[in-house]
């Protein structure tokens, strides 16, 4: 009997333990399909970042029908990837990392249609992702008092065959994705196309940060606390090694989409995109914040722009 019960009580000790230790299980939910922008967050699960942190990090891509705004909101799931501006209504959530500093947007447009500069936009059919990335345009024509008349503006497919095709003269494109993607073809180069790079006029929006629901946040700061820095160490390991960064991705595409010369020249833009050596990874500077939050308030973009700080925290930033 004594032995049976101190049996028992070793067996119960042991489950305990094991509880105790078994890691946290988490969902990421990411803002488009897998690719080299999403880059620190597979190599923080390749290389166990996550796995030391006590973190068991099930990545899911986005896209079509797979919105983390929406998930995570309705706490289907932890986090998501998203710029904050996507979510900058919604009451219930919150951004926890700025990880991309510069949203990589640009217009381009043929040298053979002469648009050098904003003022050359007027009587143009120019391409916009009707995504929250026409705000920068409006933007950029405001401060030219370029009225949104003067422009054809023209929804914007994901791909690039109406520039292409000269169905449109201006399109609009990452720079690391869309833009790379045009270089690949070998019909054009850097000397085929004109850039208007909305930072060069003083317009910069900020790229993807890690967000979660306020309740989460509120219930799990420590599960926050060691996401986020298990990301940015991702992310600083891309930062230094990107070539193997490039080839991590390649392993989470399950489609076979993707193309390893492509993704090792995404991987460089993202980090140029990140500016470690201008602004710490992870951490959202207020006045970048609160620039964007002046210009999305004027366009009635943002309900209430005085509680713009209650949607993101540097609490996780060391």
């Amino acid at each position: 009997m004594i032995i049976a019960l101190f049996s028992l009580i070793l067996l119960s000790g042991c489950n305990k333990k094991e509880i105790k230790n078994e890691d946290v299980k988490v969902t990421l939910r990411l803002q488009w399909q897998v690719q080299a922008q999403f880059a620190g967050y597979f190599v923080a699960k390749e290389k166990g970042f996550y796995k030391d942190e006590g973190l068991d990090v099930n990545i899911q891509e986005g896209g079509y029908g797979k919105d983390c705004i929406t998930t995570v909101k309705h706490g289907a799931e932890e986090f998501g990837i998203s710029k904050w501006i996507s979510f900058v209504n919604e009451d219930n959530l919150i951004s926890i990392a700025q990880i991309v500093k510069d949203s990589g947007l640009v217009l381009i447009s043929k040298k053979s249609k002469k648009i050098e500069k904003p003022e050359d936009l007027i009587g143009e059919k120019v391409g916009l992702w009707f995504n929250g990335n026409e705000y920068p345009l409006y933007a950029l024509l405001d401060k030219f008092q370029i009225s949104k008349d003067q422009v054809d503006i023209v929804r914007q497919n994901w791909d690039m065959k109406q520039f292409t095709d000269d169905e449109i003269d201006v399109a609009s494109a990452m720079t690391y994705n869309e833009l790379l993607s045009l270089y690949d073809t070998g019909k054009y180069s850097k000397d085929d196309l004109n850039i208007i790079d909305y930072k060069d006029y003083g317009i910069q929006f900020p790229g993807e940060s890690i967000f979660t629901s306020k309740e989460y946040y509120k219930s799990h700061p420590d599960i926050c606390r060691k996401f986020v820095e298990a990301s940015i160490k991702g992310w600083k390991y891309v930062i230094n090694n990107p070539d193997e960064a490039a080839e991590i991705v390649m392993k989470y595409d399950k489609e076979n989409r993707l193309e390893i010369d492509h993704e090792k020249k995404e991987v460089r833009e993202m980090i140029n995109l990140i500016n470690e050596d201008k602004y710490k990874i992870g951490f959202h500077d207020q006045e970048q914040m609160e620039n964007v939050a002046s210009l999305y308030s004027k366009y009635g973009i943002i309900k209430n722009y005085n509680n713009i700080q209650d949607i993101y925290t540097n609490e996780f930033i060391r």
